[in-house]
């Protein structure tokens, strides 16, 4: 048995593996890939604590790393569940615990058998592959305001690389064109939104992002019809059209479009800055990477939806690539909003027309 440190703990593993992508299900499954987002995940429950949230699940837990870092590192009152069907990673999370010395119970329940038993002010869900069998489930054990986290490893389908299995799983039509990657994360905020919807939850995405090979959501439930309504006033599709296009989902557009999807904000800007702060009083281990995620979260909250690939453009123009600065001073000397995103270090946000983005580069 191997043990991996990480944040305030330590974890014992059946075996290490240093993966670079999903890597192999198997009992005690953990992912260093995911420790960025693992203290992002510390950050956000420091911040929904602070909001009154109480009661915690970790609904696959595996090693239990995720709910063991919340026991350890979150300042506040919280009860923390940490869940496996997997009877090897129940026994590994009640070691871990017991390890670490934490005020947590280990569970060895069907997730969503649990989820009909019990209710929780927060619930992880962070499957090997699509969190689709899950989602439904959520909404059995959750108050009439909840929040929430998901994880989505099969990112070639939302991005469209598996356009059939995209439309047969989240009911959504990929684009295959640039921006790829937001438009993946449209298509599950999209899929979260309508299936919240369905159980008369309004769904608020709170961190929306992707990295390496996963897309992982931050997100707020409140119960009500009408809020439901409010949100569903979010979903809609996207399309070229000498540009990005946005329409609603009443405006089928004429031109190749995808979605539904969500067209609204990925992020909460108060949130974002409040994780800033609390980034500030941590010492992660990835604390640099982490700060300049955080910092392309709050530009590109302010910009409106999908982004604009360099060499896209260039390729698209038959000429040589400007640099990234230089096309965001421009266009904002021009009048217009522009700024980076996290998604592609070489791409740009802007709401100005593709006419003016194509004399930049010219």
């Amino acid at each position: 048995m191997e043990v991996v440190e990480e944040g305030k703990v330590k974890i014992f593993l059946e075996r290490f593996c240093k993966y670079k992508g999903p890597g192999k299900r198997v009992p005690g499954f953990y992912n260093p890939t995911l420790e960025i987002d693992r203290d992002i995940n510390v950050l956000f429950c420091q911040y929904i604590a602070n909001k009154g949230a109480k009661y915690f699940l970790d609904g696959l837990a595996s090693t239990g790393i995720r709910g063991i870092r919340i026991a350890k590192e979150i300042e506040g009152d919280i009860e923390i569940d940490i869940n496996d069907i997997n009877p090897k990673a129940y026994e590994l999370i009640k070691k871990n615990i017991e390890e670490n010395n934490v005020n947590a119970n280990a569970l060895n329940e069907n997730f969503c058998i649990l989820l009909h038993k019990k209710r929780y002010d927060y619930i992880d869900i962070d499957p090997y592959g699509s969190p689709i069998p899950f989602i439904p489930c959520i909404f059995k054990g959750i108050r009439k305001k909840a929040y929430v986290s998901i994880t989505a490893t099969d990112t070639a389908t939302l991005c469209g690389v598996y356009r059939k299995a995209c439309i047969r799983k989240y009911h959504a039509i990929p684009l295959r064109l640039q921006a790829v990657k937001e438009m993946g994360i449209r298509i599950l905020l999209g899929y979260i939104a309508r299936q919240s919807a369905s159980y008369d939850f309004a769904f608020k995405p709170m961190l929306s992002f992707s990295y390496s090979h996963f897309f992982r959501i931050y997100g707020y439930f409140e119960k009500g019809a009408r809020k439901a309504d409010e949100s569903m006033a979010n979903i809609g599709w996207i399309y070229w059209d000498n540009g990005w296009k946005i329409s609603k989902l009443d405006e089928l557009p004429s031109a190749s479009h995808a979605g539904p999807l969500w067209i609204d904000k990925l992020h909460s800007l108060e949130m974002v800055k409040e994780l800033k702060k609390y980034l500030n009083e941590r010492n992660f281990k990835r604390k640099k990477e982490l700060e300049k995620y955080i910092d392309l979260f709050l530009e590109e909250v302010k910009l409106p939806p999908m982004y604009y690939e360099s060499s896209y453009v260039a390729k698209d123009l038959k000429v040589k690539q400007p640099k990234l600065d230089k096309i965001i001073v421009r266009l904002k000397e021009e009048g217009y909003e522009a700024g980076r995103n996290h998604f592609d270090f070489n791409s740009f946000k802007t709401n100005a027309p593709y006419e003016k983005i194509k004399k930049v580069f010219v």
